[in-house]
């Protein structure tokens, strides 16, 4: 029997600030995502970011938070049943492949997931962190954890690590197709940006190759979208802390901000982020639109029921890229990909 575990970040297991302090402080202890030396960070994170930070990110999960909890962790679950489905469905694979989600920081977490698929009788795991183009963090943080569980619960199978997808074939087809999906077309003066997650320029100085790896990412969308790669802006957001200088840029917001006086239809995607989470729910329609539309554009809902286009009091001009999400194209992708390493 061979276990696969889809693995991302993670979410707090309710918007309560008690419940966002727990996540926050496992997720930024970790030595692959804090910036300062341990102890030091230590002491600034419990005296000074999380009795704040805990209220203010309070808000942010509630507008995103759904029936089914976080989005995040319900629309991996979703995800990886119709993997399996998929699997289940061929009969080379039925009955001989378990797939199963978990988180790095909250629940499910990997070493949960992994004593599950001991006590079910795995004999070999393949791990896929959910990131198309892998990064020091969270992608290694990932791998860490893996690595840290199966010490924690004495088992250690036969193990596979599917380090990045940024150059699949299927990968890059879905993120065209999601983008001709929505109307994009550069004949009439359409503009394509690009948002991926930033990382520190730290990691990037010790040898991550992240932008690289964007950058063929960008290449292939673009000859599949049968345009140039510099007709493609690159971006990125979520930069955390007051240095936004000490991170990979530009930032997404400052990109639109600069094309708010066009008269262009912007096209706005995020192919590093397989599933909707906070990151898209809420900063697309809090930060993005209004970037580009001005204040007025921001939400008209209090809680992101819909999709994201529906909830922004926008002119039409910022166009939003779903990302691949629970799409049956999304689950056939990450079946093909798993299929060369079983």
């Amino acid at each position: 029997m061979i276990g696969i575990i889809i693995a991302n970040t993670g979410s707090p297991a309710s918007p309560d600030p008690d419940a966002i302090e727990l996540y926050l402080r496992e997720y930024l202890m970790d030595e692959r995502i804090r910036q300062l030396p341990k102890f030091f960070w230590k002491w600034l994170l419990h005296k000074h970011i999380l009795p704040r930070r805990k209220f203010s990110s309070a808000k942010r999960y509630e507008f995103v938070w759904t029936e089914n909890g976080s989005p995040l962790v319900a629309n991996q679950e979703v995800l990886a049943g119709k993997v399996q489905q998929l699997f289940d469905a061929q009969p080379e694979t039925a009955g001989k492949v378990t797939v199963r989600s978990a988180m790095s920081y909250g629940s499910p977490s990997i070493g949960e997931v992994l004593a599950e698929l001991r006590d079910f009788g795995v004999e070999k795991v393949v791990l896929l962190p959910l990131y198309p183009q892998s990064a020091f963090s969270p992608t290694l943080a990932v791998v860490d954890a893996f690595w840290r569980a199966q010490e924690a619960i004495g088992w250690h199978p036969e193990s596979v690590i599917i380090g990045d997808y940024h150059d699949d074939p299927g990968y890059i087809s879905a993120i065209a197709r999601s983008i001709k999906n929505v109307g994009y077309n550069v004949q009439v003066g359409d503009k394509l940006l690009f948002s991926f997650h930033a990382i520190p320029l730290k990691d990037e100085k010790a040898g991550d190759t992240y932008r690289t790896q964007i950058a063929e990412s960008v290449r292939l969308i673009a000859a599949e979208l049968g345009i140039e790669p510099s007709q493609i802006t690159v971006s990125f957001q979520s930069v955390f802390g007051p240095h936004a200088e000490s991170w990979t840029g530009p930032l997404a917001r400052d990109v639109l901000q600069g094309w708010r006086e066009g008269d262009y239809r912007v096209f706005f995607a995020c192919p590093g982020f397989s599933v909707d989470c906070l990151e898209t729910l809420y900063d697309i329609a809090h930060v993005m639109v209004p970037a580009l539309e001005g204040e007025g554009a921001m939400p008209v809902a209090e809680h992101a029921d819909g999709d994201i286009q529906s909830l922004c009091n926008t002119s039409g001009r910022f166009v939003w890229v779903p990302t691949l999400n629970t799409s049956d194209e999304h689950a056939a992708l990450i079946r093909d990909i798993l299929l060369k390493y079983l």
